[in-house]
């Protein structure tokens, strides 16, 4: 099963690339320059619930807000769309279903709302603890 995982791991890594950064597409520029954005913003879902408890708010409103969009939008990443636009592409950014991604931004999203209600619970005050 590890093996499998790390398999899947690169597999995705190496989607995503392409994807991400394609060689022959229209407006090269600005295409990349929103998937960098675009990257960064999908760390910031991942790791986004790792920072002080008192920036968790603004994850909750960033996450709510991708929730949202996802519903006006059909499933879809505004991200992604913006990119197709300029890129004149039609390309899935995703190595995912976007149901799955769906879940997992909802369990980070109930998480970051419990560890606003319950600080001494959140990553960042544990670790900090353990650091002191």
């Amino acid at each position: 099963m590890f093996k499998e995982n790390i398999d899947f791991v690169k597999k995705c890594s190496r989607y995503s690339m392409n994807t991400l950064f394609p060689k022959n597409v229209k407006n090269k520029e600005i295409v990349y320059t929103i998937n960098i954005i675009h990257i960064i913003g999908v760390l910031y879902i991942q790791l986004g619930i790792l920072l002080p408890v008192w920036t968790l708010k603004y994850y909750v409103l960033y996450c709510t807000f991708l929730m949202i969009t996802y519903v006006l939008l059909k499933n879809h990443c505004f991200m992604s769309i913006m990119s197709n636009y300029y890129s004149e592409t039609n390309y899935n950014l995703l190595c995912i279903k976007m149901d799955k991604a769906k879940t997992f931004l909802a369990i980070y999203l109930l998480l970051a709302i419990l560890f606003i209600s319950y600080p001494q619970y959140a990553p960042f005050n544990i670790i900090k603890g353990l650091v002191s």
